[in-house]
């Protein structure tokens, strides 16, 4: 196979071209300015040398579509998970709670709603030590 002799030239690169290419290698670890020019003008020009990464992209596509499916699917399992809570929790309240009479609705308004403060203000207080259910499962 006959060795092709490169060509050298003198270019010049906007500010923004330039930043662009010191990013590009840096992520890539590749220091050598030419190969990384070369690579770029060999993607825009020739088709042929971008099905492999339009087939790594798909893949990455692919991945990150499955994990939102499955995040989807954990999410919609929690939430069901949570209105049958609130439903089965509510049940319970009516099955154990009389209908509060006329006049004593305006006494246990204030005081439900003392209560309630109490309670939002520890949920807020003790924020940042909750943990989800699955965390709690996995014993983190």
């Amino acid at each position: 196979m006959a060795k092709v002799k490169k060509v050298q030239r003198t270019i010049y690169f906007d500010p923004e071209v330039w930043a662009f290419l010191e990013d590009k290698m840096k992520v890539s670890k590749n220091s050598n300015i030419s190969a990384v020019v070369n690579d770029g003008l060999r993607y825009a020009a020739f088709p042929e040398h971008r099905s492999d990464r339009e087939a790594d992209m798909v893949k990455k596509m692919d991945v990150l579509l499955d994990s939102f499916v499955q995040h989807r699917k954990k999410t919609g399992r929690d939430l069901a998970f949570i209105q049958e809570m609130i439903l089965e929790s509510l049940n319970e309240f009516y099955r154990h709670n009389d209908q509060i009479p006329e006049n004593e609705a305006k006494e246990r308004d204030v005081k439900a709603k003392a209560r309630v403060m109490t309670f939002i203000e520890n949920i807020v207080r003790n924020m940042p030590k909750l943990k989800s259910f699955s965390d709690k499962e996995r014993g983190e």
